[in-house]
């Protein structure tokens, strides 16, 4: 197997890891739950 076809399949199954642990994540919910806002939107200064 020559170099160039070797770093074309290391790179391909790089990203189809990265790609499928990125779907995975959007999938699911996030394990910490939203907070509230730290102040008072409202009379925040412009």
């Amino acid at each position: 197997m020559n170099t160039g076809l070797k770093v074309t399949a290391f790179a391909a199954a790089l990203a189809a890891t990265f790609g499928t642990a990125y779907g995975i994540g959007e999938s699911l919910d996030p394990v910490a739950a939203e907070r509230a806002p730290a102040h008072d939107e409202r009379h925040a200064s412009p």
